[in-house]
């Protein structure tokens, strides 16, 4: 059997990538599905009132997902992924101390990009519609698992510095869910969930796991 010459054989096609336009397209309509949940919650939420969010035609957004569930799940891993490399540039400038960097991780999950009212309930709708949505519920298992396994190198780290012990996975597993109730008490009333005592509440949980002084009580006197 002769081989075909290296010249007239046929290269392996190669995938196109995105024009500039596509891209600008693809995060607009990412930004818009995030407003339009934030304002709807996401089961009320259609592709028409997305499009029209984004000031396109309906048909559109054809050309760039295959519908609503593609868009959101692509618009929540981008949001999500700002968060989580917003979260890694606060702990990389907390220093090496795992005790500061978990404090680092406080700030950071009450500031913007990631704390922001749109997102914060687009965050509360995820958690929300994950038990009725197989593909939200794997996004939201994988980010809650990624998540939760760097919180507790962290709270080993930390606790070992005190000579302490402590179940570290579930100490996680607290950090996270507290930080999550919060946000989703911020939603549903951000007066009596204020920013400030969330975050002063979450940095004393820490305190108080780890045996530093706590900013959940004050010195008598």
């Amino acid at each position: 059997m002769t081989s075909v010459p290296s010249e007239t054989r046929r290269r392996p096609r190669q995938r196109e990538k995105p024009s500039a336009i596509a891209i600008e397209r693809r995060r607009e309509l990412q930004e818009a599905a995030i407003r339009s949940i934030a304002e709807k919650g996401y089961a009320a939420v259609t592709v028409a009132m997305i499009c029209d969010e984004a000031g396109f035609s309906r048909g559109l957004i054809g050309h760039y997902f295959k519908g609503k569930d593609d868009l959101v799940l692509e618009a929540i891993s981008v949001f999500t992924s700002e968060l989580a490399e917003a979260t890694r540039q606060a702990v990389r400038a907390a220093g090496r101390d795992p005790y500061d960097r978990l404090h680092a991780v406080v700030r950071s999950s009450f500031s913007p990009p990631g704390f922001t009212p749109d997102k914060a309930a687009v965050w509360t709708a995820l958690a929300g519609s994950a038990k009725w949505s197989p593909p939200l519920a794997a996004l939201y298992r994988e980010l809650w698992r990624s998540y939760r396994s760097g919180i507790a190198g962290l709270m080993t780290r930390a606790a070992a510095d005190r000579n302490l012990e402590i179940d570290a996975d579930l100490a996680a597993m607290l950090f996270s869910q507290m930080i999550e109730g919060f946000w989703i008490g911020w939603v549903a009333d951000p007066v009596a969930v204020s920013k400030e005592n969330a975050e002063k509440a979450c940095h004393g949980m820490l305190d108080l796991l780890l045996g530093s002084p706590s900013s959940l009580s004050k010195p008598k006197g």
